[in-house]
C-alpha cells in the first residue's frame, strides 16, 4: 500500500472515532465509557463498604478504647499522686508525733532516773548515818566496858598493892572501907 492509501485509512479512522464520540455526548468527549465507569463506581462502593465495616469501625473502636484506657490511666496517676502526697503528709505527721512521744518518754525516764538517783543518795546517807551512829554506840559501849573493866582491874591492883603494904596492919573491915573509897575516887 502506498502512503496515500495509509493516510486515507488514518483519516477515516479518526472520522469514525469522532462520530462515535459525538454520539456518546459529554462523557464520550472526555473519553469515559459510562458502563465501565458505573461498574467501577459500584466496585468502589463495595470496597468502601467492606473497608468501613471491617477495618475502620473496629480500628476506631480500638482507638477509642485505648484513648479511654489512657485517660483512665492519667486520672489514676493523678489520684495516685494525690494519695501519695496525702500519705507523705500523714507519714510526716506520724513521724513528728512519734518523735514527740519519744522525747516525752526520754524526759520522763530521765526525770525518773534523776529521782531514783536522788532517793538512792538520800537512802545511802541515811544508811551511812545509821552505821556511823551504830558505830558510835558500839564504840561508846566498848569504851564503857573497857573503862569498867579497867576500873575493876585497877581496883584489884590497888587492893593487891594496898594489901601488900598494909597486910599486917589492917583488918578486913578496914580493907573494905579502903576499897570503897578508892573506887569512889576512880569513878
Amino acid at each position: 500500500m502506498d502512503l496515500q492509501s495509509l493516510i486515507l485509512a488514518a483519516i477515516e479512522a479518526v472520522q469514525e472515532v469522532a462520530q462515535h464520540e459525538a454520539s456518546e455526548g459529554v462523557l464520550g468527549t472526555l473519553g469515559i465509557n459510562w458502563k465501565l465507569f458505573l461498574a467501577q463506581l459500584i466496585n468502589f462502593g463495595i470496597v468502601l463498604f467492606i473497608f468501613w465495616k471491617w477495618i475502620v469501625k473496629p480500628l476506631g473502636k480500638t482507638l477509642t478504647e485505648r484513648q479511654n484506657r489512657i485517660e483512665a490511666g492519667l486520672k489514676n496517676a493523678d489520684l495516685m499522686d494525690m494519695e501519695k502526697k496525702k500519705f507523705d503528709e500523714w507519714r510526716q505527721a506520724e513521724m513528728k508525733k512519734t518523735r514527740t512521744e519519744a522525747d516525752q518518754i526520754i524526759r520522763t525516764a530521765s526525770d525518773s532516773a534523776t529521782k531514783v538517783k536522788q532517793e538512792t543518795i538520800v537512802e545511802a546517807h541515811k544508811q551511812a548515818d545509821l552505821l556511823v551512829s551504830q558505830a558510835h554506840a558500839a564504840i561508846a559501849a566498848d569504851k564503857e566496858k573497857m573503862v569498867s573493866e579497867a576500873k575493876q582491874e585497877l581496883a584489884t591492883l590497888v587492893v593487891a598493892a594496898s594489901e601488900k603494904i598494909l597486910r599486917g596492919k589492917l583488918d578486913s573491915r578496914k580493907d573494905h572501907e579502903l576499897i570503897s573509897e578508892s573506887l569512889k575516887v576512880v569513878k
